[in-house]
């Protein structure tokens, strides 16, 4: 009976060891998908720029003196930049430098009555650069050197992938019931674990899940308990198609 009990209680012990390691594994994963992207997300919340320019950038404040504060996405800034030094230029100083010698654009400056701040000084350089990476992800600011990614990242809009999988596959959104509590991003080690090459990703984007997962019974647990599913997109998306955002998401990962 005595060995019963030091049994049960050396079980208790390892089960209670066990549930709090998994929330420490979980931070540590997160931590292991930093990314610039992702860390500009949550700095653009922090130092208020959310407040003016709407959740992701995409809504505006109306200002009192006419217009609205511009929109990040929808070609918006492309009536204000000519690239991401352009970007940089307006979080330091609040203006780019071909809009401060501009006539026409210092009066418009001079009549809106909310006007862009300016951050030198207040952010540092890292942060400010990844501020640049998360503005030019969500802007999708400039045109890819490969038709084919450009075409992929077109796709990926239009069926708005990056909802669950984060801006820029920077990093996804809370998933009650998976093994590691989200929906994996693109751009760190969870893609290389999951998608072990562009046949992989494949299966992923058509099928919703590929066969190496299903047929463990370990992973096969948790992704039919995960709350979020991945849905398949075969009958969606021809071969050329998934083709091109197999290329648009190898093209934003890291080269090694």
């Amino acid at each position: 009976m005595r060995r019963i009990r030091v049994l049960f209680g050396v079980l208790i012990l390892l089960l209670s060891v066990g549930a709090g390691a998994l929330p420490a594994l979980r931070l540590w994963w997160s931590w292991r998908e930093e990314n610039p992207i992702g860390r500009g997300a949550g700095l653009a919340s922090r130092a208020g720029c959310l407040s003016c320019h709407g959740p992701n950038g995409s809504q505006g404040l109306p200002d009192p003196n006419g217009g609205e504060v511009p929109v990040w996405d929808g070609g918006v800034p492309m009536m204000y930049l000519d690239g991401v030094q352009e970007v940089r230029e307006f979080i330091e100083e609040g203006v780019s430098k071909r809009r401060a010698a501009s006539e026409s654009a210092r009066a418009e400056r001079r009549k809106a009555a909310i006007r862009m701040p300016a951050y030198r000084g207040i952010l540092t350089p890292r942060q400010i650069d990844d501020l640049v990476a998360y503005f030019a992800a969500i802007s999708r600011l400039g045109r890819l050197d490969d038709p084919a990614a450009e075409r992929g990242r077109a796709l990926v809009g239009k069926f708005r992938c990056e909802a669950c999988h984060g801006v820029g596959g920077s990093g996804g959104i809370p998933n009650p019931g998976s093994f590691k509590g989200y929906v994996p991003g693109w751009l760190g080690s969870d893609f290389a674990e999951l998608a072990q090459d562009d046949q992989e990703l494949r299966g992923w984007i058509r099928d919703g899940g590929i066969k190496r997962l299903t047929r463990s019974p370990l992973a096969a647990y948790f992704l039919t308990r995960q709350r979020l599913q991945m849905p398949a997109y075969r009958l969606a998306l021809s071969d050329e198609e998934t083709g091109a955002i197999v290329t648009y998401i190898l093209s934003l990962r890291p080269k090694r």
